[in-house]
């Protein structure tokens, strides 16, 4: 069967890695308790070890993949399910690229696709977020999110590939969520708020539970004691001690876990800030009923 992938997609720093921990903990784990352990089964696309796959098809194109124009060309040839190197046909991975199309080539397909959750986060937080994550000003950070040309690195450790370091091209934070969002999908797609992973975490486990039976018709056994353990174990200060215990090999520039609520914006962006993200950003802010401190 073609449609093997079901993507985790975000804009960086939207609360992914809280979304895999509920996820594996919910599908393979029977207790339905968390440990960083089990993110083994939820996998980034854009890592260094499927870049070989490139060297192989075409050695030229390879030492040019630090071009997002080329490096287009081989998305979706990643996507193939014998070239993710599985057999199952339903297999979760986390991507931050946004699905527009570069030189004539979207970044996935609905060939490939079982399903999609999207997931979003005030973009005012992420600003604050992404900040501390790559070590930029806020201002920079501000600059970063509205950025229509905006990338990241690939992942993994990428020291063996320099200067050829590869992009994932994410666009500024309103034109990732649409490149995603505003798709009539023929392949199911949810979207779920960040805030409401950290403060309704109940109540989007259901809706979780129903969009898998509903589309898939799995049945999850065990499931009110695996909603209460996942509640639990995937608590922030639960997960920050596990991080300060054992460590956390996606954390960059100081611990993972930081923070882990909503409204940091407030204490650390100044006015001008704020207005100008809420202006930049003020029809997806609506839409997903984020309040605005301004009448725009």
């Amino acid at each position: 069967m073609d449609k093997h992938i079901f993507w985790l997609a975000s804009y960086p720093k939207s609360g992914n890695t809280l979304l895999r921990a509920i996820l594996v903990s919910l599908f393979f784990n029977k207790e339905g308790k968390f440990s960083f352990n089990l993110l083994k089964y939820i996998t980034q696309l854009e890592t260094v070890e499927r870049l070989d796959l490139i060297k192989k098809i075409n050695e030229n194109d390879f030492f040019k993949i630090n071009k997002l124009e080329i490096l287009s060309k081989y998305l979706q040839k990643l996507q193939i399910k014998k070239n993710l190197g599985f057999k199952e046909d339903f297999a979760f991975f986390k991507t931050h690229f946004a699905n527009f199309k570069l030189n004539n080539n979207f970044f996935t397909d609905e060939k490939y696709i079982r399903g999609i959750i999207y997931l979003i986060r005030d973009p005012r937080d992420v600003c604050v977020s992404w900040s501390r994550h790559s070590n930029l000003s806020i201002e920079d950070s501000v600059d970063f999110l509205t950025n229509d040309n905006a990338c990241v690195s690939w992942g993994g450790n990428l020291d063996l590939y320099k200067p050829l370091i590869p992009k994932v091209y994410l666009s500024s934070w309103n034109n990732h969520i649409n490149s995603w969002t505003i798709k009539n999908w023929n392949v199911p797609i949810l979207v779920i708020k960040y805030e409401d992973l950290i403060y309704k975490k109940e109540e989007v486990l259901f809706k979780i539970i129903s969009f898998f039976y509903e589309n898939y018709k799995i049945k999850i056994p065990n499931v009110n004691k695996k909603i209460k353990n996942i509640v639990e174990t995937t608590k922030f200060n639960y997960m920050k001690k596990e991080e300060e215990v054992r460590g956390f090999k996606e954390a960059v520039n100081g611990p993972f876990f930081a923070v882990g609520k909503s409204n940091q914006w407030g204490k650390k962006l100044n006015q001008n800030q704020i207005i100008f993200l809420e202006s930049k950003f003020k029809d997806i802010l609506k839409k997903y009923n984020y309040k605005l401190t301004i009448d725009i």
